[in-house]
């Protein structure tokens, strides 16, 4: 799999580091808008509306960013799909591999462009967000900071179990994928292509409820400090109404986060098993 992610790599690198610079433009933006809506807050209570020009400021670089890397980062991706397909195709055909499979191949690498264009950018987003949301809890308050630092140990542990759980789970369901198309082209009776259909059905039941349960077992840990947050922000003694709305957002961030944590786990590990399957064909 690393084999296949470099190799796709070192073809595109210009135009994949720029969306990724692009995404990280946009997620410090969303980092810093609570803070300038506090500070805005505080402002204009005080009579002072100058204090919104930060914030819109900031909402003028974010919108034009994520304007640009839209249209941008569909163009390269596109453009990637296409040339790994072409490829695969070609190396394929070349080594006798059934035309069934390689139905079912090419349909598989799509995710891993994919994993390029959505996940990685998907798994730094939660990473700024948990550590930038940590960072600013900090500079408010340090105890606060303190128990949303421990939230993640709980955290890391419940996801490290869903990604095994996860993993074992699209092996199967890939593995039922890749014989879809010989299935269904070579005109196989309706008791197996039934069959065939009810298993997938079930795979995807199995890793839904892995997802469920790792997301409800999450939400225990968040609503636990978004109640210990508010306790404390109760006793703190001059604190201002903007500070409150910016401490509070950034509970909510870390939640975003942690709320996105499985998809993101999830399609990782998909991602993982189909690059097993496709390595080869893209880097021979």
């Amino acid at each position: 799999m690393s084999q296949l992610l470099q190799g796709i790599w070192s073809k595109n690198r210009k135009g994949i580091s720029l969306t990724y610079m692009l995404t990280l433009v946009e997620n410090v933006c969303d980092l810093l808008y609570a803070a300038t809506t506090g500070f805005a807050i505080d402002g204009l209570l005080k009579g002072n509306p100058s204090s919104l020009i930060p914030l819109a400021l900031l909402w003028v670089l974010h919108l034009g960013v994520g304007l640009f890397r839209h249209v941008y980062d569909t163009k390269v991706f596109v453009g990637i799909y296409s040339n790994v397909a072409g490829d695969m195709v070609e190396r394929q055909r070349a080594d006798g591999v059934k035309g069934t499979r390689i139905v079912g191949r090419v349909s598989l690498s799509r995710e891993v462009v994919d994993f390029f264009q959505m996940e990685l950018p998907a798994v730094a987003t939660t990473v700024i967000r948990f550590l930038g949301a940590i960072v600013m809890l900090f500079l408010y308050d340090p105890f606060i900071g303190v128990l949303s630092l421990l939230a993640i140990i709980p955290i890391l542990i419940i996801n490290h179990w869903f990604g095994r759980q996860s993993y074992r789970l699209n092996h199967a369901l890939n593995n039922r994928i890749e014989e879809e198309a010989d299935i269904v082209v070579l005109h196989r009776p309706l008791t197996i292509v039934q069959k065939h259909f009810a298993r997938l059905r079930l795979w995807r039941i199995a890793i839904s409820n892995a997802e469920a349960k790792t997301w409800g077992m999450m939400e225990i840990v968040v609503i636990l400090l978004t109640l210990a947050t508010l306790l404390r922000l109760t006793g703190v003694e001059g604190i201002t109404a903007g500070a409150i709305y910016a401490v509070l957002a950034y509970i909510w961030m870390f939640q975003e986060a942690v709320v996105g944590l499985p998809e993101i786990v999830q399609n990782i590990s998909r991602v993982l098993d189909i690059g097993e399957r496709v390595a080869e064909d893209v880097n021979s």
